[in-house]
């Protein structure tokens, strides 16, 4: 099997199209003749709709750049209002593989990983923050319990109501001078869902967490709001350590 490196990202997240067509809005301005679009180092060769002309959509120019938020798109898609934001991203040297593999991720399994990633990045950093505050050491032991009391409330959570709203793939070479280094495609899916409806099962997931303490109930309250604003989905131990990057690698061989 060829290989692929597939990326869910994701800031916040979906509603949708049912249709895998790339929804219709203004393109970026980026156009290229005999469609190559030179971008320093790397070069796109070829991309969706080259053949007739059109641009690449504006939003396809902010994926490409790691803008995933909802602010951020919302400004060039339609229908983001209101919306949670997911960015399901494959690459590799098949487009055929790299759209069918994409496109059967499991979207809901990878939210509910993502939640629990992101509140264990939270738990420990704030519990951190307040034993150095108090010129203390950390206690490891309960910070791996309460830690695994927060992956245990999420990481089975599914979450229904994600649907996929625009689909996109390029073609890209990666230059070394005028040697080709590399060539591979890259297919991009936004998706989304009702911010409330997010919101409300994100809830009832948190509903499992002890808060009997002022100390617990504070610690949850900042974990939810991390868990609203910002949501990484990944499969990669390289994505998985950086805390405000909402890509995902995966790699098969």
């Amino acid at each position: 099997m060829k290989k692929l490196i597939y990326t869910v990202t994701l800031t916040l997240a979906f509603l949708a199209l049912s249709s895998c067509t790339t929804t219709k809005v203004a393109g970026s301005g980026i156009k290229g003749k005999s469609a190559s679009v030179k971008t320093g180092k790397r070069v796109i060769v070829d991309y969706q709709g080259a053949t007739l002309g059109k641009e690449i959509p504006e939003w396809v120019e902010l994926l490409v750049e790691g803008q995933y938020s909802q602010p951020v798109l919302k400004t060039v898609m339609p229908n983001l209002e209101n919306k949670k934001v997911f960015v399901t991203m494959g690459r590799g040297d098949n487009l055929d593989f790299v759209q069918t593999w994409t496109d059967l991720v499991d979207i809901e399994t990878e939210v509910a990983g993502a939640l629990e990633r992101v509140a264990g990045k939270a738990v420990e950093a704030e519990m951190r923050g307040k034993a150095s505050a108090k010129g203390k050491a950390i206690d490891s032991t309960e910070l791996e319990r309460i830690i695994n009391m927060y992956r245990a409330s999420l990481v089975n959570v599914r979450f229904s109501g994600l649907e996929r709203i625009a689909s996109y793939w390029l073609e890209t070479e990666v230059m070394d001078g005028k040697k080709v280094q590399n060539d591979y495609f890259e297919y991009y899916a936004v998706w989304a869902m009702d911010e409330n409806l997010f919101e409300k099962q994100l809830k009832s997931a948190m509903s499992k967490i002890d808060e009997t303490s002022t100390e617990a109930k504070e610690l949850k309250s900042i974990v939810e709001a991390k868990l609203k604003n910002s949501i990484a989905v990944s499969n990669s131990e390289e994505i998985k350590n950086e805390a405000d990057i909402y890509i995902v690698n995966n790699s098969i061989n």
